[in-house]
């Protein structure tokens, strides 16, 4: 006899589909994330670059203050100072913008992550739905079996008795 077709099989895959589909929904928001707080460490070094830069100007600025110095050169160096401040704003900016990028990719993450379960928790449903179903379909099967061999049992003693 031939085994019978588990009914909800096409749900089955549909579900193994749709979690494959989330784990590669997380692995792409992990890699976004990965991407952005790379992306933040740089603009974060910059950010500590500009302010080295600024910190040696103003330095250098000092020393040739005290040694005497050229009107000019003061105006320049002052120049200098607050080209790399408004850079600095710029940069704390980028910082700040890319701070939230990761803020929103972490969570991005996380509901890619709650997906993920959810379609894991949907497709184990279905998988132990599944495997109760294939025991009773055995549990039957073993029934109908026994069945047919008591009558075939009962039909041979019947005849034994009855020549």
């Amino acid at each position: 006899m031939k085994a019978k077709k588990y009914r909800l099989e096409t749900v089955l895959g549909i579900r193994n589909r749709a979690k494959d589909e989330a784990a590669r929904q997380v692995a792409r928001r992990l890699q976004q994330l990965q991407n952005a707080e790379e992306e933040l460490n740089r603009r974060q070094k910059k950010l500590q670059a500009c302010y080295e830069k600024q910190n040696q100007a103003q330095t250098q600025m000092n020393e040739e203050l005290t040694k005497g110095i050229q009107a000019r050169n003061i105006l320049a160096h002052q120049n200098y100072l607050n080209d790399l401040r408004k850079m600095e704003i710029e940069l704390k900016s980028d910082v700040e913008k890319q701070i939230q990028a990761v803020s929103k990719a972490e969570k991005e993450l996380e509901t890619a992550r709650e997906k993920l379960i959810e379609a894991a928790r949907e497709l184990k449903s279905l998988e132990v739905h599944k495997a109760n179903w294939q025991i009773s379909e055995k549990t039957e099967q073993n029934r109908r079996e026994q069945k047919i061999s008591d009558e075939i049992g009962a039909i041979l003693h019947g005849r034994r008795r009855n020549p």
